[in-house]
């Protein structure tokens, strides 16, 4: 079953809540990496298990004459992977940021 878009943000939505909440407790608070960490993290931990827990066992189950679902499966675990990509992209420098907090 796959999990409507809906679903996927109230996902990220309740992650960024936890990654915040723990940011905290850690007292990282540099406001600008802090953000991007939040938001980054928890998208690519919901796009990594949709592709973990439905794309690839989908994938891997349908037979060679589905070929228009399995195209269309393709395209989005390839949609998933580039949104994955950006993210760690673009939350590459604030990682660091933090890496170096928790590592002093």
């Amino acid at each position: 079953m796959v999990n409507s878009p809906d679903q996927e943000v109230k996902e990220i939505l309740n992650l960024q809540e936890r990654i915040g909440r723990r940011l905290h407790e850690l007292r990282f608070v540099d406001g600008e990496a802090e953000g991007e960490i939040i938001h980054h993290l928890a998208e690519i931990a919901v796009l990594g298990q949709k592709i973990a827990t439905r794309s690839l066992p989908q994938f891997l189950s349908l037979t060679a004459d589905q070929e228009d679902k399995l195209g269309d499966l393709a395209v989005d675990i390839q949609t998933d992977l580039g949104e994955i990509k950006e993210a760690i992209s673009d939350m590459e420098a604030s990682l660091v940021k933090l890496v170096n907090f928790l590592n002093p």
